[in-house]
């Protein structure tokens, strides 16, 4: 009599908890401001920075530091591209990607831009130019489950 013996392994190669950053498929603004609209907006269909694209995050400068592949794709951003952090597809916060040169202002958003001094650095600041006196943005930039899904993977500096 032969005997089978199966066994079952766990895939433990992926983290489980995926941070990625989507641009948005569809969205409005709310009225009246510059922020995204989380009731109209559509997430594409594929993340444009995948998990595995982002390499590490400071929670004290605010910076995502990326792949060189995953950089390019954020420095080809049109200016004013709406943008969300994810966690497994839960987002996070929405913000806007800004050119460091525009002359839009931007005052009720988080918003992305690229690091002329650090190589594929973008950080996540709030408002652009600057946060105005007396805007409020709902600061998420260090949300509980966005720094415990990074802390998990060993992302965070």
């Amino acid at each position: 009599m032969a005997a089978v013996c199966l066994s079952c392994k766990k895939d433990n190669s992926g983290p489980t908890e995926k941070v990625e950053i989507y641009l948005l498929k569809t969205f409005q603004t709310v009225s009246g401001k510059c922020q995204v609209d989380a009731l109209t907006s559509v997430l594409e269909d594929s993340p444009t920075i995948k998990n595995e694209d982002i390499l590490k995050y400071s929670e004290n400068e605010y910076e995502f530091r990326l792949t060189s592949s995953a950089y390019l794709k954020v420095k080809a951003f049109r200016n004013v591209s709406p943008f969300a952090v994810t966690v497994d597809k839960q987002v996070i916060y929405y913000g806007f990607f800004i050119l460091p040169i525009s002359s839009f202002s931007c005052d009720n958003s988080i918003i992305m831009d690229i690091s002329w001094n650090s190589p594929n650095a973008i950080f996540v600041k709030l408002g652009y130019p600057s946060l105005l006196p007396g805007a409020s943005i709902d600061d998420q930039r260090n949300n509980p489950k966005l720094i415990a899904a990074l802390k998990k993977q060993g992302k965070l500096k």
